[in-house]
């Protein structure tokens, strides 16, 4: 049996926490946006937002920390488990992934900025980011492309669940526990 390397305990809480609000980020995101474009504009719809702006800011630095420890850490080795192909495979899918999950939420942050409606929960608001202007023709843009984007971040993302899930349950190669606690 071959002795499972993981990655440190804070890439770890930081990935579940991450993969944790993309899969409130996403639903909540479809949601507000039906419920806008359905022209229901209500405590609810207002509410939706005012959390996926403040989820999403959140995440935004937790995928800066990751992306920083990350870069200065070494992580742990596939060993045999994975062919050369597959490798690359997963540079590749896992690159995409970083580079979604900071496109997206600046994005969003962009089109606030722009639009602007940087409102959250509890009356607090977002700093404008810097060089944006105001304009809700850019806003729509922004936000047009944060929600693409988004959309492609949620189907990688289900790609490598699916991975993880084959990786676990049928290749019992312990991939998986890389990232998991026990």
């Amino acid at each position: 049996m071959q002795a499972i390397v993981r990655y440190s305990l804070t890439l770890r809480v930081l990935h579940w926490l991450i993969a944790g609000a993309v899969m409130i980020l996403i639903p909540i995101g479809l949601w507000m946006v039906s419920r806008g474009s359905s022209n229901l504009w209500d405590t609810l719809t207002n509410t939706l937002y005012a959390w996926h702006k403040a989820i999403g800011f959140v995440t935004l630095w937790l995928i800066v920390a990751r992306l920083g420890i990350r870069l200065r850490q070494q992580t742990p080795n596939y060993g045999k488990q994975l062919s050369p192909g597959t490798r690359i495979v997963v540079k590749v899918v896992h690159g995409l992934l970083y580079l979604l999950l900071i496109c997206v939420p600046i994005l969003g942050w962009a089109g606030i900025s722009a639009y602007p409606a940087l409102d959250t929960i509890g009356g607090y608001n977002l700093p404008a980011l810097p060089f944006i202007p105001k304009s809700e023709a850019l806003a729509k843009q922004l936000f047009d492309l944060h929600g693409v984007l988004a959309m492609t971040l949620g189907m990688l993302a289900l790609g490598h669940i699916v991975a993880v899930f084959k990786h676990a349950f049928i290749d019992r190669d312990n991939i998986f526990q890389r990232m998991w606690f026990k």
